[in-house]
């Protein structure tokens, strides 16, 4: 009898508590009948997505009921560079797609962020900053179009953190 050469690879990886949970739950949604399964079929979805992404569609949620949509977001696929934007640029990062002032290293959202928590106006931002107030106020309409998508970010920033091990809660001091 002659062997059938196979063309398969076996993959195999380490996932947390999590991301098992997740894959748990996209099983049942997905109506799938083994993990394999479930991993093959949402690779499958996310390569259409992507496709018609990258071919200029975009993708909306909505129901029936109204005629109210919503952008979809999804971080490491699409990016948030619709508008013209005079002071903001697309940065070259493996899954951030915030944008960043021309010129620096730095996110928008960190200048929008440092604005809220210490309550600076715009010329003081503009000031602290060292940015022209129309890169204020540039930034300032970007980061609050794009609310969604700073905050995916930063939580896959802190998952990352926590997954590293880092504590990133503030430390009480004692006396």
């Amino acid at each position: 009898m002659m062997a059938i050469a196979r063309s398969f690879k076996r993959e195999n990886f380490d996932v947390t508590p999590e991301q098992e949970s997740n894959i748990d739950c996209l099983q049942t949604f997905l109506n799938a009948t083994t993990r394999k399964d479930t991993l093959l079929m949402a690779i499958d979805i996310a390569l259409q997505v992507v496709k018609e992404l990258r071919n200029g569609k975009t993708l909306f949620l909505g129901n029936d009921t109204t005629d109210k949509t919503t952008k979809l977001l999804l971080l490491g696929i699409n990016s948030p560079t619709s508008g013209n934007w005079k002071y903001l640029v697309e940065h070259s990062h493996p899954w951030k797609k915030q944008l960043y002032v021309k010129g620096r290293k730095l996110a928008a959202a960190s200048v929008w962020i440092s604005m809220t928590v210490n309550k600076l106006t715009p010329e003081e931002a503009a000031e602290n900053w060292e940015l022209p107030i129309e890169a204020i106020h540039e930034i300032v309409r970007y980061c609050e179009n794009n609310k969604k998508l700073l905050e995916m970010e930063a939580n896959e920033e802190m998952r990352l953190l926590e997954q590293k091990g880092i504590d990133i809660e503030p430390q009480v001091a004692s006396r």
